[in-house]
């Protein structure tokens, strides 16, 4: 039997409880962030959830893998989404194949034609193999070699301004500070040595009458000599997207350096 003290200490209890469970059920829930993890990890934790909620599932899933009332294909969408991924990874892998082989054979082209540069019987014989020969070579429209003005480059053999023989051979005399004009200049205000262009008008100081022909371009410095002015080497396509500013440069800069060398020992030029 309970005494009063018992009563009382009852009834304030139950009082106690009911005000907690009052307060639980009317109180709002405090918001929590639920991130894809915390998701994860309640999944791992209890598999069947999926498999005790169809309506869930449902809802997670595609409609047009959807079968039926209550039947989810999910395992239809992971098919499919792993068969697109192994078709954009068979695409990615046959870019950097054909990527690959066209530069192989860049590559091949470059160094055939390095080593009629270095059979060049002298320096005239040199010179028209890079103005007329050479871009069938290394499979471009056009080449073109040109030489600031000084006095040495005006009496250069071989040497004449383009518009004296319109689309003959030349290496094209250039006014001074055109190399830099030709290549433009880096962010900190530094030439470059070198500018690959795309969908652009040919460079008239450069390629003469032929510009209008060119719809893509790569120019590379030469440095012959201390003692000399600085050349150019242009090559022109009638592709606009043969030559553009992300492609790699070090085949035609590799031929560029064979060229300038080959120039400064058959005019006996001192080093750069």
């Amino acid at each position: 039997m309970s005494t009063p003290t018992d009563t009382a200490g009852s009834t304030k209890s139950t009082t106690g409880n009911a005000d907690a469970m009052r307060s639980a059920l009317t109180t709002p829930a405090a918001k929590t962030e639920i991130d894809a993890e915390a998701v994860k990890a309640f999944l791992t934790a209890h598999p069947d959830t999926l498999h005790d909620e169809p309506d869930l599932l449902a809802r997670l899933t595609p409609a047009t893998h959807r079968d039926g009332e209550a039947v989810v294909d999910f395992q239809m969408f992971a098919i499919e989404r792993l068969r697109q991924e192994i078709e954009d990874m068979r695409e990615l892998q046959q870019a950097m194949v054909n990527a690959a082989e066209e530069n192989a054979m860049s590559r091949d082209r470059i160094f055939s034609a390095v080593l009629k540069v270095l059979d060049a019987r002298n320096f005239e014989h040199l010179v028209h193999y890079i103005t007329t020969e050479l871009a069938a070579d290394i499979e471009v429209d056009l080449v073109a070699l040109g030489v600031e003005a000084s006095d040495s480059t005006r009496s250069m053999a071989g040497m004449r301004s383009p518009v004296s023989e319109p689309g003959g051979p030349s290496v094209m005399v250039l006014e001074s500070g055109m190399v830099d004009a030709l290549l433009g200049y880096k962010a900190d205000g530094s030439p470059r040595d070198h500018a690959l262009r795309d969908d652009v008008d040919g460079a008239e100081e450069i390629f003469g009458p032929h510009a209008v022909q060119v719809q893509s371009e790569a120019m590379i410095r030469l440095t012959f000599s201390r003692a000399a002015p600085p050349g150019i080497l242009a090559l022109g396509s009638t592709r606009a997207n043969q030559f553009y500013p992300e492609q790699a440069v070090d085949h035609l800069s590799f031929l560029a350096r064979v060229i300038e060398r080959s120039i400064r020992l058959w005019l006996d030029l001192p080093p750069a």
